[in-house]
Parts: structure tokens; sequence; C-alpha cells
């Protein structure tokens, strides 16, 4: 009975131990980093790269919305998280803050404009209703800005398993398997006159979404009757967020590279503009559009 009770115990006491040290593990291992500024992607690369406007171009955005309208893709249970993310209105505002390293646009805030507003009563109250230290009328608030160009858009789709395929082998009960899917989330980006409410440039981008998985086993027969098996395997799927982040800032990039062989706005460095153009038309049309415009320009 007393054996019984000390394993009883001991059983307990590996389970307390056990859920500890999972508690801590949880926190304090290789794969768990600490918090750290968003990395760079090579897409923010190129967009912080651009050459400066001859002056900046105010503008405002109001709303760039999921328009998918699609779900996660789960197969084993009902599961209603939205399959991209649905924080595209911040994700714009950070790429047109990051263009030629915030000399591009003056983004005026519009997607909390109801609280600005709001806040804004309150100090006109509170500066109607008293002095300043030397009993002088406190001023007024300055004009709020406003934009000379709307940034409209939205995540237009979200295409799942638009390629599958895999490969696996097994030798003497020794194997492995891999197995892959690529995604394609696509953005629309248009600039519109607010003015005469003309569109003045629309583009789009995609960005494929990749995952991978790799599955190991060894299947042996030590003795009859004894049989040893073992498994090993990972996965690993590209940020669904970190894609939409790469489509908008892509999108942002040939916005304004379309604006600029439209004569909508200028860069003012003609040679470093000239050379971006080139590079932009090697990215959208191949090498023989760059080879076209360096022809032109050598003539």
């Amino acid at each position: 009975m007393d054996m019984r009770k000390t394993a009883v115990l001991l059983l307990i006491s590996s389970l307390l131990t056990l859920g500890g040290c999972s508690y801590q593990s949880l926190y304090n291992n290789a794969l768990v980093s600490e918090a750290h500024v968003t990395d760079r992607t090579k897409a923010t690369e190129i967009l912080m790269a651009l050459p400066v406007p001859t002056r900046p171009i105010p503008v405002v955005v109001y709303d760039f919305q999921d328009q998918t309208g699609q779900f996660k893709n789960n197969s084993q249970y009902t599961d209603y998280s939205s399959a991209v993310t649905r924080g595209g209105y911040s994700i714009l505002v950070k790429a047109l803050l990051d263009s030629g390293k915030g000399n591009w646009f003056m983004v005026a805030e519009r997607g909390g404009l109801k609280n600005l507003l709001q806040e804004r009563q309150i100090v006109k109250v509170m500066r109607g209703e008293y002095l300043g230290p030397n009993n002088e009328k406190l001023p007024s608030l300055p004009p709020m800005m406003y934009g000379g160009t709307l940034i409209e858009g939205g995540i237009v789709s979200y295409d799942s398993n638009i390629m599958t395929g895999g490969l696996g082998a097994v030798y003497l009960g020794i194997g492995g398997s891999a197995q892959y899917r690529r995604d394609l989330v696509t953005v629309y980006l248009r600039a519109v006159s607010v003015e005469s409410g003309r569109v003045l440039v629309a583009v789009n981008s995609s960005k494929t979404i990749y995952s991978v998985s790799v599955d190991a086993n060894v299947l042996k027969y030590l003795t009859v009757g004894n049989l040893f098996q073992s498994e090993a395997g990972f996965t690993v799927n590209e940020p669904v967020q970190l894609a939409v982040r790469q489509a908008i800032e892509t999108a942002v990039y040939s916005l304004i590279m379309e604006g600029q062989l439209r004569h909508l706005w200028e860069f003012s460095d003609m040679g470093m503009g000239a050379q971006v153009v080139a590079e932009y038309l090697a990215r959208r049309d191949g090498k023989t559009a760059q080879a076209k415009v360096s022809e032109k320009a050598a003539h």
C-alpha cells in the first residue's frame, strides 16, 4: 500500500514538474523571439529608395477593405476568420508614408475622422471658455488638412490552392514526403482627383503565398513481434499578412511610377527619375522595355 501511495505521489510530482517545465518552455526557448520592429521586405526597400518628388502630394485614404469576403480554408471545423487581414487601411497608410522615406505623400487622417472631429470640438469648446496665461483669448484651431487626391481600392481576390503538389518515396521502411501549396492575393489601387472626380491612374499587384510540409518516417522490425516506428516533420507557412503588405507596397510603387509616366507628378532629380522608371518598366514589361528606354536615352 505504501508503495502505491509513493507511486501516486511520484506521478503527481512528475506531472506538476512537467507542467511547470512546459509553461516555462512556452516562453523561454529558441523558437520564441522578443517583440521587434517589423522587418523590411524587398518591396519596402524599393518603395523607400524612390527619389523625392518636386513637391509632396496631399492625399486622403478613407478605407481599404477586404473585398474578397472569404474565410480561412479549413476542412476540419467551421472557421469564421477572414482569409486575409482587415487591416488594409493601416498597411496602406504606412506604405504611403514610407514612399521616398516620407517625401512623396502628405496623408490626412480619415480612418478615425469621427474621433478627430470630436477631439477638435472639445479643444474648440475649452479654448472658448478659458483664457490664456495673460488673460488673453486662446487662438482658434487652424483648419484641417485636406487632400487633392483620393486613394481608393481594396484586396479584391484571394485564390487558394492555385498550385499544389508533392513528392514521396519509401525504401526498406525508410521514407519521406514533401507537399507544397501556393495561394495568390491581389490588390487594386487607384488615385482619384478630388476636384473633378476623375480617376487619374489605377494599378494592381499580386503576391503568391507559399506553404510547404516535409515528413520523414522510419519503420523497422527489430525482432519477431517487436516493431520500431519513428516519424518527424515540419510545416512552414508564409504569413498572409506579410504577403498582403508586400502586395500593397508594390501597388503604391506602381501607382507612383504610372503617375510619373502620365506626367501627373515629377521627380526632382530627372536623372535618378529616368533610372527608376527604366527599372520599373523592366519589372512590368521585361528586359525588352528596359532596353528600349536605355536606347532612347542614349539618342
